[in-house]
């Protein structure tokens, strides 16, 4: 069993040394965020204060093929190694779910696309899938599927997708709905 690499706390601590703010530019914030304390291999300890993003997602997740934890701060994503005080990586700032799938991959989305993070930490991103809005995503084997919100027309409806995560081929969704498509004005 491994040791203890963090704890997610309810508050900033009210003793004990200052918290650590973690910001995507490196400048500190002076509000509350997404705290964590991390305990380093030496046996100390240290408590991070990440600035959070736009949605109510928070988590910690620990990656099979690397010693670095994804942090998910209110839809914000940061790469940290416990015994750092700098994030190695921030990306995002509307991540709103998180799904797992084969070969210890996270996904995680916004309103528009999917980023899958490896299981070594390294991470990419789909293309546009929806014009705004994800719904019912759920991993089937090695592809999400769910719908994407369309609002180009009156109905307003939702399109069915389905992304392969192994040959990055996206079928359906929103977004490229009406791609190469002959526009009404022309007839020739």
């Amino acid at each position: 069993m491994s040791a203890k690499r963090y704890e997610i706390l309810q508050s900033l601590p009210t003793y004990g040394p200052l918290y650590v703010p973690i910001t995507a530019d490196g400048d500190p914030f002076y509000s509350e965020g997404f705290v964590v304390r991390f305990y380093k291999s030496d046996g100390t300890d240290w408590v991070a204060n990440f600035q959070p993003g736009w949605t109510d997602l928070k988590a910690v997740i620990e990656l099979k093929d690397t010693p670095n934890l994804l942090i998910v701060a209110c839809g914000s994503c940061y790469f940290m190694n416990p015994n750092d005080r700098t994030p190695i990586d921030v990306f995002g700032a509307g991540y709103s779910n998180i799904l797992k799938a084969s070969n210890d991959r996270v996904i995680l989305h916004d309103p528009t696309n999917l980023t899958i993070v490896e299981s070594d930490g390294t991470h990419w991103y789909t293309e546009r899938i929806s014009w705004d809005g994800l719904e019912d995503l759920r991993v089937e084997g090695n592809k999400v599927v769910g719908l994407s919100f369309d609002p180009t027309n009156d109905a307003d409806e939702w399109v069915e997708f389905s992304y392969d995560l192994d040959a990055k081929i996206l079928e359906g969704g929103s977004y490229h709905r009406y791609d190469n498509k002959k526009p009404w004005w022309k007839i020739w």
